[in-house]
C-alpha cells in the first residue's frame, strides 16, 4: 500500500519572524551595554582624569611658587648692588589648560563618543582679589587697605568638583564652591624669635597683569617678571607693637588667613599673649567673620621687642600660548 503524504512547500513565516526577533535582541544588549558603559564607566574615567590633571596643577603651581621665590631671594640678596641680576629676569612656566578627552584622543565617531569629554580651564589675573591687607605700627597705620593681588587657574570640569587655585601674597590656596579655602603653601610670611625678640617677615607679591583672563584647553605659558617696590619697604624695624590685618572676601577666606596667622605663630615658638612671659614679645591671633588679625607685641612699654623685615613686589604677568611640536 503507497501512502501518499502532502508536503508544504511554502516558507514558514515564524523562521523570518525569529531571525527579526534575535537581531532585536542583540541590539538592545548592544544599546543596554554601552549604556551601562556611558553611565558609570565613562564618568569614572573622566573624574580619574581631572583628579590627575588637577594634582599637576598644584605641583606645577609649588614649583611656579619656588622659582618666584627664588628670584625674591636673589634681589633681596642685591638690595645694596648698583646692578641688581635679578633686573630683567623672566620667569616662563607653561600651565595645561584642560585634560584633552575624547574630541583629542580618539579617532572616528564611536571611540569619540566612547571617551571622556575634555575639559577646559581658565587663568586669570585679579589685581584686586577681594581681600585687602593693613599694617599698623606703634598705633601707626603704615599700609592702609591694600588690594592683594591673586593669579587664579579656574577648572571646568565635568566629572569632578569645580576648584580654584589662586597663588596670592607668595602662598597657594584652594577654593572649592560652597566648600571652603585650603592652604596648600603657605605665604611668604614667617614668625620667628630671635632671642626674646619677635620678628616677622613678610613679602607682598602683587600679580599684576594687561591680560586679565585667557581659557581654553591647550598649554598655556605664563610669563612672569619680578620688581621690587623698596620705597615703601621696611628692614629690621625695631617696635613696642604690631598688627597685621587681612580683610577677605568672605568668611571661608576669613578662616583660611586666621589659618595662616595661626600657623606661623605655632611655628615660631613665641608664647601666645594669654600665657606671656615676663620679658619676651608674645602673640595673638584672632578676627572673626571676614577679618583675620594677627598682633605682636613687646613685655613692657618702653620695650621694643619686634622687629619687622617688609619687602614688597610686583609681579608682572603675561599670557601666551604655548606652541606645539
Amino acid at each position: 500500500m503507497i501512502i501518499l503524504v502532502p508536503l508544504n512547500l511554502r516558507p514558514n513565516p515564524e523562521d523570518a519572524l525569529s531571525e527579526i526577533v534575535g537581531f532585536v535582541l542583540i541590539l538592545a544588549l548592544v544599546v543596554v551595554a554601552s549604556t551601562l558603559y556611558l553611565q558609570y564607566v565613562v564618568p569614572a574615567e573622566g573624574r580619574e582624569d581631572e583628579i590627575e590633571h588637577m594634582n599637576l596643577v598644584k605641583d606645577r603651581f609649588v614649583s611656579y611658587k619656588t622659582s618666584v621665590d627664588g628670584l625674591w631671594m636673589r634681589s633681596l640678596g642685591d638690595v645694596s648692588s648698583s646692578s641688581k641680576i635679578t633686573q630683567g629676569v623672566s620667569l616662563s612656566t607653561s600651565f595645561d589648560l584642560g585634560t584633552g578627552g575624547g574630541n583629542t584622543q580618539s579617532s572616528g565617531l564611536f571611540l569619540s563618543f566612547m571617551r571622556p569629554i575634555g575639559t577646559g580651564a581658565r587663568m586669570s589675573i585679579t589685581e584686586d582679589s577681594g581681600d585687602r591687607l593693613t599694617l599698623i605700627l606703634d598705633g601707626v597705620t603704615e599700609l592702609d587697605a591694600v588690594h592683594l593681588g591673586a593669579l587664579n587657574y579656574t577648572t571646568e570640569n565635568y566629572y569632578w568638583i569645580q576648584q580654584v587655585y589662586a597663588y596670592q601674597m607668595g602662598g597657594l590656596f584652594l577654593e572649592q564652591p560652597n566648600e571652603g579655602v585650603a592652604i596648600k603653601v603657605a605665604p611668604s610670611l614667617s614668625l620667628s624669635k630671635v632671642s626674646k625678640i619677635a620678628k616677622l617677615t613678610l613679602c607682598l607679591v602683587n600679580p599684576s597683569g594687561e591680560r586679565a583672563t585667557i581659557g581654553g584647553t591647550g598649554p598655556l605659558r605664563v610669563e612672569s617678571r619680578l620688581r621690587e617696590n623698596l620705597n615703601e619697604s621696611f628692614q629690621d624695624k625695631r617696635l613696642n607693637n604690631l598688627t597685621l590685618r587681612v580683610d577677605a572676601r568672605d568668611p571661608r577666606w576669613g578662616e583660611a588667613w586666621r589659618q595662616v596667622f595661626r600657623d606661623a605663630a605655632k611655628r615660631s615658638n613665641l608664647t601666645d599673649s594669654a600665657h606671656p612671659l615676663p620679658d619676651e614679645a608674645s602673640y595673638s591671633v584672632g578676627g572673626s567673620n571676614r577679618m583675620a588679625q594677627l598682633n605682636l607685641s613687646s613685655a613692657g612699654a618702653d620695650r621694643t621687642d619686634v622687629d619687622l623685615d617688609l619687602t614688597q613686589a610686583d609681579l608682572q604677568i603675561t599670557f601666551q600660548y604655548a606652541e606645539l611640536g
